[in-house]
This record gives structure tokens, C-alpha cells and sequence, in this order.
């Protein structure tokens, strides 16, 4: 065996004494190598001189405000960015209709040149 500790266990044996404790994070990582003992000896005084820290109730009331801000402000640039509603729905219908008028017109003026043409040859 190497005498580098394995940091998947190192970070096994973090997250059990985290959310369970010393005594469950040993049990976990039974057997302790030799090599990984200085190291979790480290993890657990860390343990104990870090806790976690709750933030100021005036900290969180701003931080609030500046979200909604934020939020506010996003939102409002996302509606400038969209076009209205009235011009993107009428020009689809515009071109649509001049499509069709001009397929009507083109099918018409066929019509009359080949009316044309038998009545030349009739005559």
C-alpha cells in the first residue's frame, strides 16, 4: 500500500464526520491507515474550530432587497426586448395575403394567355 492517503477517502471521512458525526465518521473509515491518521486528526480539528456561521438579520434584509432589485430590473430589460405583439402578429397575415393575391393574379393572367392562344388557333 502507498503511504499517500486516498483524498476519496479523505473526503468520505469529511462529509460523514460533517453530517454524523466523530464517532460514525470512525466507524466509516475503520481501519485507519497510518498514513490518513495525521490527516484525519487534522480533519476533525477543523471540525471543531470552524462552525458554521449564521449571517446578520439586516445582512439577509438587504440581500433580499437587492434580489428583488435585481429581479425587477431583469425583468423589465426583458420587456424592452421583445418586440409588441400588434406589428410581429400583423406582418406574418400582410405577406401571407400579398402571397396569395399574387398567385391568384399570376394563375389569372395564364388563364387568359392560353384562352388567347386557342382562340387564335380556332380562327
Amino acid at each position: 500500500m502507498s503511504n499517500e492517503p486516498s483524498p476519496d477517502r479523505l473526503e468520505r471521512y469529511t462529509h460523514v464526520l460533517q453530517n454524523h458525526g466523530e464517532a460514525k465518521a470512525r466507524l466509516v473509515m475503520n481501519p485507519v491507515l497510518p498514513e490518513e491518521e495525521a490527516f484525519f486528526a487534522l480533519i476533525q480539528d477543523l471540525q471543531a474550530t470552524f462552525q458554521p456561521q449564521t449571517p446578520d438579520p439586516a445582512f439577509k434584509a438587504r440581500l433580499r432587497e437587492q434580489l428583488i432589485e435585481a429581479a425587477q430590473r431583469e425583468r423589465n430589460l426583458r420587456q424592452l426586448r421583445q418586440p409588441t405583439p400588434s406589428r410581429s402578429t400583423r406582418l406574418p397575415w400582410l405577406a401571407a395575403s400579398a402571397a396569395v393575391l399574387g398567385a391568384t393574379a399570376t394563375l389569372a393572367g395564364a388563364y387568359a394567355v392560353w384562352r388567347w392562344n386557342v382562340g387564335r388557333q380556332a380562327a
